[in-house]
C-alpha cells in the first residue's frame, strides 16, 4: 500500500493513507482500517486503528487475515488469541518507529508486538518491538506508549500485534519519525543554542550539549522543571532496538527518543536527564541537567523517567538493551549483553560529579517517597522506600530496567563512583 497524498493536505505538508488491519482469528465482514496523517512540524506519521466509523476501538472487528498477512505469524496459543496486522506501509523515510495509545487504556497484558522494516528495496526479518515504557507511564506524560524503536534508514514497515485476549489499546497509534526532518539536524550550519556551554564545573566529564544531537527546543516546554534537590540516580536502559549502533547513529537514536516522547506522547521534554552511549559518549538529555546543582537558581531538574519516584531523583539511561535473549525486544542481544567497558566508565564518572554535587554517598542508602501514579509504580502516594543512593529504574517499579546484566554491575559501580570521591 503506497502512501496517497489527498488535495487539501498538500498545502499543509500533509500525507495521509488507509492500510486494512487484519487478523487471524474472527469472522466479522467488517474491516478496521488504520488512517494516518504527518506534518513537518511534528515529524512524525502517526497511524490511529480505528472501526469503520472512524472511532477508536480497544477491541477491533476483526475477519480472517489474508494469507501473506498472516504467513510467518506465531502460533496461536488459545482459541481467542488473535494476530492484528497493519500490511505493509510504504513510502516515507525514516529512521524510527513508535507506537502508542491512550493514557487510561486497559491493555492486554500478553499483547506483544512485532515490526519488520523496508529498506533497499527488500524486506527484513520480524522483530519483537518492547511495549513498555521505560518510564512507564510518567505523571506529564498524555499517552501511554512504546520507546522509539531505531530502525535506521527506512521507507517501509508492517507491525503485527498478538492479543491473547483478542483485543488492541484503544486509540492505537503507529508513528514514523525522521529526526532528519528537524530543523535542528536539517541544517549544517544552524543558530548556536542559547544554553552555550559554561565553565566546566569541578569533576565534570565531557558532556555533549543537547544543541549535538539536534535538540529542536521550540518542540520543548518553555523554561526549566525545577525541583529543590537530588537524593538518588536511577539507571536505566533505553531499549531502543539495536544494540550495535555505530558512532554516528547516536545523535538520530536519541533524536528519536526526544520526538517519540514529545510529539506522541505529550512529555514536555526528553524523559532522562543523560544518555550514555556504548562508546562512552555522555549526552545532556533533558534541559539543565548539566547546570543543576545546589546553591543556584536550578538546584534540581525534575525528569519524567520513573513513574511516581522523578521528584528528588536523577535519570541516567545507558543507550541499548542489557535484558538477555532478546526478551525486550529489538534485535537478538544474546546471553550475555554487559555495556562496555567505555560505558561504564563513562557512567561512573558522570555519577561521581553529581554525587559530589549533592553530598550523596554512592554506596549508602536514602529514603524516597512515592507520587503514586499507578502503571509500573505499584507504590501507594506517601509510600517510603530505602533504596541505595545509586539505585536501578526496578528498584522503584515493576520493570525489567534496566536489563539484568547491566542491573548486576551496580555493586561495582557504585564502589567505583566511591572511589573517585575519595569516599571508597
Amino acid at each position: 500500500m503506497q502512501f496517497r497524498k489527498t488535495i487539501p493536505a498538500i498545502a499543509l505538508g500533509v500525507v495521509s493513507l488507509t492500510v486494512p488491519i487484519a487478523a487471524s482469528a474472527g469472522t466479522d465482514s467488517s474491516s478496521p482500517t488504520i488512517e494516518a496523517t504527518t506534518a513537518d512540524s511534528s515529524q512524525v506519521e502517526s497511524a490511529t486503528l480505528t472501526d469503520n466509523n472512524g472511532k477508536p476501538s480497544r477491541s477491533l472487528s476483526v475477519k480472517a487475515a489474508p494469507k501473506e498477512a498472516a504467513k510467518g505469524a506465531p502460533k496461536a496459543a488459545a482459541q481467542s488469541e488473535k494476530v492484528f496486522s497493519t500490511g505493509e506501509v510504504t513510502g516515507e523515510e525514516f529512521s524510527s518507529i513508535g507506537l502508542s495509545w491512550k493514557k487510561e487504556s486497559a491493555v492486554d497484558s500478553g499483547l506483544t508486538a512485532e515490526t519488520r522494516i523496508h529498506r533497499d528495496g527488500a524486506w527484513g526479518p520480524w522483530q519483537n518491538v518492547p511495549l513498555g515504557l521505560d518510564d512507564g507511564v510518567a505523571e506529564e506524560a498524555k499517552r501511554a506508549g512504546a520507546p522509539a524503536f531505531y530502525t535506521d534508514d527506512a521507507d517501509g514497515a508492517q507491525v503485527r500485534f498478538t492479543s491473547p485476549k483478542g483485543s488492541l489499546p484503544q486509540d492505537l497509534k503507529l508513528s514514523f519519525i525522521d529526526p532528519a526532518k528537524s530543523p535542528a539536524t536539517a541544517s549544517s550550519d544552524r543558530e548556536p543554542s542559547d544554553r552555550e556551554p559554561r565553565t566546566a564545573q569541578a569533576g565534570q566529564p565531557d558532556v555533549k550539549l543537547r544543541k549535538d544531537w539536534g535538540a529542536d527546543e521550540s518542540l520543548a516546554d518553555p523554561g526549566y522543571k525545577t525541583q529543590p534537590s537530588i537524593k538518588a540516580a536511577l539507571v536505566h536502559h533505553t531499549v531502543t532496538g539495536n544494540n550495535s549502533y555505530t558512532q554516528e547513529q547516536v545523535p538520530q537514536i536519541i533524536n528519536g527518543i526526544y520526538i517519540q516522547h514529545i510529539t506522541v506522547l505529550g512529555y514536555g521534554d526528553f524523559p532522562y536527564h543523560f544518555v550514555v552511549d556504548r562508546f562512552g559518549g555522555i549526552w545532556e538529555g533533558r534541559k539543565g541537567s548539566i547546570e543543576m546543582r545546589p546553591g543556584t537558581e536550578i538546584p534540581g531538574i525534575l525528569g519524567g523517567h520513573a513513574s511516581g519516584f522523578n521528584t528528588n531523583t536523577f535519570g541516567v539511561a545507558m543507550l541499548g538493551n542489557f535484558e538477555p535473549n532478546n526478551s525486550e525486544g529489538g534485535e537478538d542481544t544474546g546471553p550475555d549483553p554487559r555495556p562496555t567497558e567505555a560505558m561504564t566508565t563513562s557512567l561512573a564518572d558522570l555519577l561521581a560529579w553529581k554525587a559530589g554535587q549533592y553530598e550523596l554517598a554512592p554506596e549508602g542508602s536514602t529514603q524516597l517517597v512515592s507520587a503514586g501514579g499507578g502503571g509500573t509504580n505499584p507504590h501507594p502516594t506517601g509510600t517510603v522506600l530505602d533504596v541505595p543512593v545509586i539505585s536501578a529504574h526496578k528498584d522503584v517499579n515493576v520493570t525489567a530496567c534496566p536489563g539484568a546484566k547491566l542491573y548486576e554491575t551496580l555493586p561495582d559501580l557504585r564502589k567505583q563512583v566511591a572511589d573517585r570521591l575519595g569516599s571508597g
